[in-house]
């Protein structure tokens, strides 16, 4: 018998295949710098507090190497909890917990953890004052961050937190 595959629960997205760029959104741009439009993610850590970055593993567009890196959660989409059996994959995010910073952090990579993320990015790339504003515009005020929907992010990620 062969040893179970060694594996771990966590959020799978693609890149957005387009996004507006510039003043305004005026140009349209494919992918990101590091991505092509439609690339296959995977989503291993997050920024709770500030509700715009997470750190994703995937295959940088041009050197075809497998790369950890912070992006914006606006370039996501498609978000699904999946198991990760990838062997090259799973080795760059032991690579990325391995730094120092977060060793016990691994232990996290959970079913629950990755279906919280697939729920939570959608709410993040919906907030009001995340939404392009045109250049010029006066900043309104009343597209601040409420203190309830603040004090309910971090709620859920203390209680995630609690669970484990």
């Amino acid at each position: 018998m062969s040893p179970e595959p060694e594996s771990c629960w966590t959020a799978v997205a693609n890149i957005v295949r387009e996004r507006p760029y510039g003043p305004g959104g005026a140009e349209i741009r494919f992918g990101t710098k590091h991505f092509a439009p439609g690339a296959k993610v995977y989503i291993i850590d997050w920024y709770a507090g500030m509700c715009e970055r997470i750190v994703v593993v995937g295959q940088h567009r041009k050197s075809k190497k497998l790369i950890a890196i912070v992006t914006d959660v606006k370039l996501v989409e498609n978000l699904r909890a999946k198991v990760c059996y990838a062997p090259a994959v799973l080795a760059k995010i032991k690579q990325y917990f391995d730094k120092g910073y977060y060793p016990p952090r691994i232990k996290y990579l959970t079913q629950d953890f990755a279906e919280l993320v697939c729920k939570t990015i959608p709410a993040w790339q919906a907030q009001p004052w995340r939404q392009p504003q045109e250049v010029g515009a006066e900043p309104n005020v009343a597209l601040e961050p409420s203190s309830n929907s603040f004090l309910t992010r971090i709620w859920l990620h203390i209680s995630f937190l609690l669970k484990n």
